[in-house]
């Protein structure tokens, strides 16, 4: 349920972001004039990459919290209880902390892949 309405809330938000977007380029740009024009299929582009970025980051807060929990489970079930269960738990951090890094190594470079883009679509307009 707070997935649905954390969704419902971000898709609001990015509906209200494009059409006053829309609604400010037809009434003739920005206040202080020149106004840049984004074409939509830019605008879609830029959505897209904002919504990938956000859920490779909801993956990597789900592994992490996942390899904590897995981790202190496994340390605890060591300790106190069978050890083939804290064991297979420890396991089971160590695949869910690969997967964190991986998954954060994806998303940075997702952000630097923007970032550059921006630039290089800045160092365009410039000329």
């Amino acid at each position: 349920m707070p997935w649905a309405l954390l969704l419902r809330l971000l898709s609001g938000v990015l509906v209200w972001r494009l059409a006053s977007a829309r609604s400010r380029a037809a009434a003739g740009g920005a206040p202080g004039g020149g106004a840049l024009q984004i074409p939509m299929a830019a605008r879609v582009r830029d959505a897209r990459e904002v919504a990938s970025l956000v859920s490779r980051l909801a993956v990597v807060a789900g592994f992490g919290l996942a390899t904590g929990l897995c981790f202190t489970a496994g340390t605890s079930s060591v300790v106190l209880s069978p050890r083939w269960l804290g064991a297979v738990l420890l396991a089971a951090a160590v695949v869910f902390a690969v997967l964190t890094v991986r998954e954060a190594r994806v998303a940075r470079a997702l952000v630097t892949t923007r970032r550059l883009r921006r630039r290089d679509r800045r160092l365009r307009q410039e000329l």
